[in-house]
């Protein structure tokens, strides 16, 4: 299922993404599901402003990433993003006794625990998803059909091993820089191996506050870019 009809399907999700709040992550949801041709002509213009270009996109991006202020709902999008991840079956990829796990970067053990609840919230409030979970702990929510969602904090050195469907980073300009004068680079290259094998993606959204690091990087090199 793509991620704009989980986010308005009411088994799933109820009506937590209905109301106007959410209107530029509804056309952001049709970016990631490659489906810009389903936007409608308001819809459309919102695009060209958040791509800074004319031409929409015509396939489903490997790679999304997201500048957006406080309180924008970033982190639950990023929370969204990961269960639906963690609801599709990747078992004909996986060998036996192979996970697919979908790993969710956050700043600190507190942002952490942020986005797990609202992971577990949307779980937990979806009788359809609540039947798939085979096991929950304080860091991991396991699901029947071997899928996993993690919380991890930023860390390069924590997903070493993994076979990702999905990774999430949070508030990626504000990761800290304890290992690493640059860590959202580094775990932005330590991420890309794992995600190979599923041909997992890589979701990164942030507030913005500095000229430099993986989001700046990114905007230079595609903000206003030709596809």
């Amino acid at each position: 299922m793509k991620l704009f009809d989980f986010m308005h399907d009411p088994a799933l999700c109820g009506d937590g993404f209905a109301d106007a709040s959410w209107d530029t992550w509804r056309v952001i949801a049709r970016l990631y599901d490659g489906d810009a041709q389903l936007l409608t002509h308001e819809q459309q213009q919102l695009a060209r402003k958040l791509l800074g270009r004319e031409a929409l996109p015509t396939e489903a991006p490997r790679e999304l990433f997201v500048g957006a202020g406080r309180r924008s709902g970033k982190t639950r999008f990023d929370s969204l993003l990961a269960v639906h991840a963690a609801a599709q079956d990747y078992r004909s990829r996986l060998a036996a006794g192979e996970w697919a796990t979908v790993s969710v970067h956050a700043v600190d053990r507190r942002q952490a625990r942020v986005v797990f609840g609202y992971c577990r919230g949307l779980i937990e409030s979806s009788a359809v998803l609540t039947a798939e979970v085979t096991n929950a702990t304080s860091e991991a929510i396991e699901f029947a059909h071997r899928t996993r969602i993690e919380i991890h904090t930023a860390s390069f050195r924590s997903i070493r091993g993994y076979s990702l469907a999905l990774a999430v980073i949070d508030e990626a300009a504000f990761l800290p820089a304890e290992t690493s004068a640059l860590p959202d680079v580094e775990l932005y290259h330590a991420l890309m191996p794992a995600l190979m094998t599923l041909r997992g993606r890589l979701v990164v959204t942030s507030s913005l506050h500095r000229k430099t690091g993986l989001m700046w990087n990114k905007y230079r090199e595609h903000f206003g870019a030709a596809p």
